[in-house]
């Protein structure tokens, strides 16, 4: 008999410690600021709960994922029946458009309110200044973070995406388009149709094995952006966007003896083509040669210059077998060139791996007299 009123005892005390616990019950996990204005400054919210526990709840720890956003909670215990609040104060300096942070609340509890996660949403109208920084383009009532896509140094076959953000600076709903793709280059609009206030996207695909050209590649895309309804208090506009690449031979994966056996390009006016004096008006023509000193047979995939700068070049033959050579030609019109001083790069692109872009400088007097 004692040892049956023991163990009930035992299983009693048992039943009653894992009852015992404290118990986190939100009245909301969820605040929305709306829409409000960045000059306003820090916006505060306090989202309530209750220990619905038969024990003390402590708040270990509160942390919100973002550095724009503080959050404050108490560090005493709160005791059984009682409510308590999470304080959450988001800074929207320079952070215009829509936003949604989350804060992560970890208490003492074994139940399943151990960890919960609060939200905030918000729109934020920024100030002029803010605008003109972080989207200093305009395309009507759409501004736009950036005007130059640099998409960098892309080896031939290998493809990259990159994107910038545009925001709706009006009260009025607006339709975003994009123009301008072609087969290496295709552009998206995410979302097409942007609320007040709201943040858009435009990425760019970029397909290198489908560039027209070695070496620099330029494109333009135009974004423009028109009302949804009319009359509207938004306006419509258009603005031009750069994509630049610069596509390269890919000479990682070549074999010890596919580089031994390499073409090697040697240029015999070195880094330099000097014309001397010219007479200005007139257009007078240079010529170096390319020698293939390797043993596979050499590809000049490009000779450029910098559009108009009044010159033209062109090689007789743009595969040189071993130990021959290639006459380049460079023709200058003076009658295009600004000043007194020819000073102009020209990129040779090629198929040596050591130098497969070389540039060669074009020097020279225009004399004008």
């Amino acid at each position: 008999m004692k040892r049956c009123l023991y163990i009930a005892l035992l299983l009693a005390m048992t039943t009653l410690s894992a009852a015992a616990q404290p118990e986190a019950t939100w009245l909301e996990r969820k605040y929305d600021f709306g829409v409000f204005m960045e000059k306003d400054g820090k916006v505060h919210c306090d989202i309530r709960f209750v220990n619905t526990g038969n024990e003390p709840l402590m708040i270990v720890k509160a942390q919100a994922g973002c550095g724009c956003t503080g959050v404050t909670y108490p560090e005493t215990p709160i005791q059984p029946g009682d409510t308590a609040s999470i304080g959450v104060t988001y800074n929207p300096s320079g952070r215009p458009g829509r936003f949604t942070k989350q804060v992560l609340v970890i208490t003492n509890s074994n139940t399943s309110s151990r960890r919960t996660t609060l939200e905030i949403t918000g729109n934020v109208i920024p100030t002029a200044a803010t605008l003109e920084k972080e989207y200093p383009l305009q395309a009507g009532s759409l501004r736009i973070s950036k005007q130059l896509f640099p998409m960098g140094e892309m080896s031939r076959g290998k493809n990259k995406t990159q994107y910038m953000s545009g925001y709706n600076a009006s009260t009025d709903t607006v339709l975003v388009s994009v123009t301008g793709g072609r087969p290496h280059l295709r552009p998206a609009v995410v979302p097409d149709t942007v609320p007040p206030a709201s943040v858009m996207a435009l990425t760019v695909h970029y397909l290198s094995d489908k560039a027209p050209l070695w070496g620099l590649n330029t494109d333009t895309l135009t974004l423009t952006c028109r009302p949804l309804h009319e009359p509207s208090t938004a306006t419509a506009g258009s603005a031009d966007i750069q994509v630049m690449a610069q596509v390269t031979e890919d000479f990682e994966n070549l074999t010890d003896k596919q580089r031994k056996d390499a073409p090697v390009a040697i240029v015999d006016c070195g880094d330099r083509l000097d014309f001397g004096t010219i007479e200005a008006g007139t257009t007078v023509s240079r010529t170096f040669t390319v020698t293939n000193k390797g043993k596979s047979p050499l590809a000049i995939s490009r000779l450029w210059v910098p559009d108009g700068e009044g010159i033209t070049v062109s090689a007789n033959r743009t595969e040189v077998k071993r130990k021959k050579t290639a006459t380049v030609t460079v023709t200058v019109d003076t009658a295009q060139i600004d000043g007194d001083l020819l000073n102009v790069p020209l990129t040779l692109l090629c198929n040596d791996p050591d130098n497969p872009n070389q540039t060669i400088r074009l020097v020279g007097i225009i004399d004008k007299k």
